[in-house]
């Protein structure tokens, strides 16, 4: 079994029962407490506080209360399927105007969006049905003597849909599917408390697009609805104004202002949960044999996976490189050799993995940036004759790819055409510093690491390698700064506001500064005296004189 699969299935999936947990909790005391609330003021008019405390705990313990739970339950579940099978740990940036549509489209996400407003839609008649008994349930038939329950069941469907397609929006085709580690992981019920507050509740109010404006807009339109279909199925003017009274106004606020909270604690706990640090440890037990050693969990195994394990794989290599004590034991494994043969495989095991990552990510900004300096194919000559050793007049055909390509640089240059076909300004860049993350974190781990030699390698494993990791950040460090003068950086018609690759290219120009800083401060001069480029060492020179800023 892969590395990945068994994160998912051993890890991932406990988690995302965890926070279910939670949420569900979330859902029994606070949403329920809030609707019993609402029923026993507002609906009952009863104002005296030992009625209001005897119906809150009669609604925590009923029976018949706590079977209702069933239907947030099944909306959960629903909710966190769609997180587990669409998240990600880099933002997606399109390329074109036109894969925006595209992505939208595709199977997998019309899906997703049809599971989240179902259960949107659901949750808010669980909530309309909580606060007010005569409100019917969506999936309960209406009587016939019931005039309003059409209405009222349009209202609630409308209100269960708005915010429903307004969370897809954003997790779908605004990066809300990202998963970040915390940079500083505090205990998991401060951070879920820190998700209820009243700020962040407005925020996400502000972020599903359940602003004040978009709200009243929206209940006019529920109400409209609901009049339009009342008149529609024989109902009176009296039956119009019973539907235009204050209760069904406040009851639409009241269930929407729950389901946003309910999405917002249900996406923060969940983040908080997955993306929760883990300890992954650097050797395996001497008894395990070669074949189950490529698949181990091990460290050095898991920095070469991909997603969100080796998001937290580097992570943890952070962490453990960092000057925590409480990593001291661990840090020191990684400067052993092994008995017998006195081999250093633990650091490179990750000393490897690291180092693969930061070329790679140089070569993907050489390539984009600088062709001309990679080196250039030798033309394939052309054959002037045939089998038989005729002249061959005749051109070769052109490639189909060719002439699509043709065909769509053409339509280019009409403005209609040019607007979608297009690349969109800065976007290949973008896209590649949006996947920076594990590549600040190894910049980092390997800095403190090689810091941490000068004292602790008592081997001298890691001085073998010291110029390999310097050349690589000066590479690096050289591409990034030439990228940040040529490139777009203010970009105004962006649709992403959070600009995770602005601030994931700065971060990365500040992780190599100060990872090339702690080095030459360690060692010194010698850093000059060890086997470099001419063009890294003037590179050492001048962050030895502290001329880099």
């Amino acid at each position: 079994m892969k590395l990945e699969e068994i994160f998912l299935r051993e890890i991932v999936l406990w988690r995302c029962m965890r926070a279910l947990g939670c949420v569900l909790l979330f859902q029994h005391f606070v949403s329920m407490g809030v609707c019993t609330i609402y029923r026993t003021v507002v609906a009952e008019g009863v104002i005296n506080p030992l009625t209001i405390l005897a119906n809150l705990s009669t609604s925590w313990v009923m029976p018949a209360k706590l079977l209702s739970l069933t239907i947030p339950a099944i909306c959960l579940i629903l909710l966190a399927r769609v997180h587990i099978n669409n998240y990600a740990v880099s933002a997606w940036i399109p390329m074109y105007q036109w894969q925006s549509w595209r992505r939208f489209f595709t199977f997998k996400v019309q899906l997703g969006f049809s599971m989240i407003t179902g259960a949107c839609v659901l949750l808010s008649s669980f909530y309309t049905s909580l606060a007010l008994p005569t409100f019917p349930q969506v999936f309960v038939r209406c009587s016939a003597e019931d005039v309003l329950c059409g209405p009222r069941k349009m209202a609630v469907i409308c209100v269960g849909m708005f915010t429903g397609i307004s969370y897809s929006m954003k997790y779908f085709l605004n990066n809300g599917n990202i998963i970040t580690p915390a940079p500083a992981h505090p205990r998991k019920l401060q951070l879920i408390k820190s998700s209820l507050r009243m700020q962040k509740v407005k925020e996400a109010c502000n972020t599903y697009g359940v602003s004040s404006f978009s709200l009243t807009c929206t209940v006019f339109l529920c109400i409209f609805a609901s009049v339009v279909m009342c008149l529609s199925g024989g109902g009176s003017f009296p039956d119009v104004m019973h539907i235009l009274e204050l209760q069904l106004v406040m009851i639409v606020i009241l269930s929407t202002l729950l389901l946003v909270t309910t999405l917002s604690v249900f996406s923060n706990i969940l983040n908080i949960f997955l993306s929760e640090p883990i300890e992954i440890p650097l050797t395996v037990d001497e008894d395990s044999t070669s074949g189950t050693e490529e698949d181990s969990w091990r460290l050095c195994h898991t920095l070469s996976s991909s997603g969100l394990l080796q998001l937290l794989a580097f992570w943890d290599l952070k962490t453990l490189a960092s000057a925590d004590p409480r990593s001291l034991l661990r840090r020191t494994q990684i400067f052993t050799i092994s008995q017998p043969g006195g081999h250093p495989r633990n650091w490179l095991g990750i000393m490897n993995p690291s180092l693969n990552l930061v070329r790679k990510f140089t070569d993907r900004l050489r390539r984009h940036n600088c062709p001309e300096e990679l080196p250039q194919e030798p033309p394939k000559p052309v054959e002037a004759t045939d089998v038989n050793k005729n002249e061959v007049t005749k051109p070769p055909p052109v490639p189909l790819k060719e002439r699509l390509t043709k065909i769509v640089m053409s339509l280019k240059r009409y403005p209609i055409f040019s607007y979608f076909l297009s690349e969109l300004p800065d976007a290949t860049n973008r896209s590649i510093f949006a996947e920076a993350l594990p590549v600040i974190w190894a910049v980092e781990a390997l800095g403190d690491l090689v810091a941490a030699s000068f004292t602790e390698d008592k081997f001298g494993i890691v001085q073998r390698n010291i110029p390999d990791i310097l050349m690589a950040f000066v590479h690096l460090q050289k591409m990034v700064d030439s990228v940040g003068r040529v490139s777009v950086t203010r970009r105004a018609s962006t649709s992403d506001n959070c600009q995770s690759d602005q601030q994931l290219r700065k971060a990365l120009k500040l992780s190599l500064r100060t990872s090339i800083y702690i080095v030459t401060t360690t060692f010194g001069p010698t850093v000059l005296e060890m086997p470099v480029s001419g063009e890294c060492r003037s590179k050492l020179q001048s962050y030895l004189e502290f001329k880099e800023a």
